[in-house]
């Protein structure tokens, strides 16, 4: 599927440019109209229509448009916005001229797809030099003073398997040891992330709340993805210097360490679902078959989570100052993710095309609302090539701590 993907994408970026066919989709709650309209057509239009038997405003929740991706969303007009673009009359949804400018400017971009090129090459050659040097390592095994792909990867899962039962233990006295003198417990687990999603619905539920249904949901869901990445990353920083006692002591693989934070911070995602599934059910969310895509975005979320983690252990024992650094990036980050906005309506062009390919972080979790709360899938070859990119970014990261890990103990 990668290579089909590079094909293409290689295609779009050597193209000249030209404009390009959209695909409107009316999206009723109930169901999804499409209309494919060729650049010629949009090139000089001031109106079109869409019939959709029984159609009232009321009914329409968004209208999205599509490029090459038919998963992709590339703007939307939303609910509170459709007198501005669209009149309804018998069965008949009239584009004003208005949504044919809309679609105008984006039929002559192609900048999303250029970016997209730039992944996939990215992935392609950072593939490729894993195989070179596993090929090496094959041919001569003594070559690559055990630090090959193969090694390494067979080495890693030993060591999952040999310290599973640590890993485990090791969280949960962490969870334990959390809440030993606190009087609410395990509450905290659940009032932490409720209260920071209460926060923003008071301070931009006025400003968003016309453009998202359901808002306390559409936070609340994102901030429990946010939390997970966001503590996996500020505790790998600094992962080996608050293990000092162990990693001076005894031989304990580094990811070892991680691994358990995660763990940890897993369990509290799960608990806090306690608080998101009655908000489903109270808010009236329609859940569907396209939940199940929430697993791929889950599992992006915890492969970026331990590749980005492994490198900046690394780091973080050599640097004093990048936990400042990266206290500071993710703020940004979390401000720049869509965690309480939408980055393809809230965001300016080009901006909003560049965070939603560009950041990890703000697809996941567009991902993971669009399936759970709209009942959609999206983002397919997005999500293909960052998985892609986060396994390798895994590899990267052990294959980094596990050529450098005997120094550690000399510097902590």
């Amino acid at each position: 599927m990668i290579f089909a993907y590079a094909f293409l994408s290689f295609c779009i970026f050597t193209g000249k440019g030209e404009n390009q066919a959209i695909t409107v989709a009316v999206d009723t709650k109930d169901e999804v109209y499409r209309s494919t309209l060729s650049a010629k057509e949009i090139a000089g239009m001031t109106q079109f229509e869409m019939q959709i038997p029984g159609i009232e405003k009321n009914q329409i929740r968004e209208i999205r448009l599509y490029r090459y991706f038919q998963s992709i969303c590339v703007d939307k007009i939303v609910e509170a916005d459709l007198d501005h673009y669209v009149t309804i009359e018998k069965d008949t949804v009239i584009f004003q001229n208005a949504a044919c400018d809309l679609l105008r400017s984006n039929s002559k971009t192609l900048l999303f797809e250029r970016i997209f090129f730039i992944l996939v090459l990215l992935a392609l050659l950072i593939f490729v030099w894993i195989i070179i040097n596993a090929v090496e390592e094959h041919i001569d095994p003594k070559r690559r003073d055990n630090h090959g792909p193969i090694h390494e990867i067979k080495r890693f899962w030993g060591d999952m398997a040999r310290y599973w039962q640590y890993m485990t233990f090791a969280a949960s006295a962490d969870l334990r040891a959390e809440v030993a003198n606190s009087y609410l417990n395990r509450l905290w687990w659940l009032l932490e992330p409720l209260f920071s999603m209460l926060v923003y619905v008071v301070v931009f539920g006025r400003i968003m709340g016309r453009s998202v249904e359901n808002y306390a949901t559409y936070v609340f869901s994102a901030l429990l993805m946010w939390t997970f990445f966001s503590k996996t990353i500020n505790y790998s920083v600094k992962c080996v210097r608050n293990n000092r006692d162990i990693v001076t002591k005894v031989y304990v693989p580094k990811h070892v360490l991680l691994i358990s934070n995660m763990l940890l911070n897993m369990y509290k995602l799960v608990f806090s679902l306690i608080i998101l599934v009655p908000m489903l059910i109270l808010f009236k969310v329609n859940i569907g078959l396209f939940v199940f895509w929430l697993i791929p975005a889950y599992i992006l979320m915890i492969l970026l989570s331990f590749g980005a983690g492994m490198i900046l252990l690394h780091f973080g024992v050599y640097i004093d100052d990048l936990a400042y650094a990266v206290t500071i990036l993710l703020q940004m980050m979390m401000f720049l993710s869509g965690i309480f906005y939408d980055v393809i309506t809230s965001l300016p062009k080009p901006l909003n095309t560049m965070m939603l390919a560009v950041n990890p972080v703000s697809m996941f979790v567009d991902t993971m609302r669009n399936a759970l709360l709209s009942n959609y899938i999206s983002n397919v070859p997005l999500l293909a090539v960052w998985i892609v990119l986060s396994l390798e970014l895994c590899y990267v990261g052990v294959h980094i701590v596990y050529k450098n890990e005997n120094g550690y103990v000399k510097v902590v």
